[in-house]
């Protein structure tokens, strides 16, 4: 499992989810949404601005890369 504090919201990686290859992002203690990285699209639930801000900044840090696969924190 990966974990991330980004922008107020909490970022999960489970390494043994099922496909397509997604995150769990919560907020306020509660599970926001799933959203998929290979898509860069929600699954399913809201994409709020905060949500958005926490997984775009992430994605510049490179923690999503294709080539390193999902790198922790």
């Amino acid at each position: 499992m990966s974990r991330w504090k980004r922008a107020g919201v909490i970022v999960v990686l489970y390494s043994t989810d099922h496909d397509p290859r997604h995150v769990h992002v919560f907020e306020d203690g509660k599970r926001l949404l799933k959203f998929d990285l290979e898509s860069w699209t929600v699954m399913e639930g809201k994409l709020t601005s905060k949500a958005r801000k926490a997984l775009d900044g992430l994605r510049q840090e490179g923690v999503f890369d294709e080539k390193s696969k999902v790198q922790g924190d």
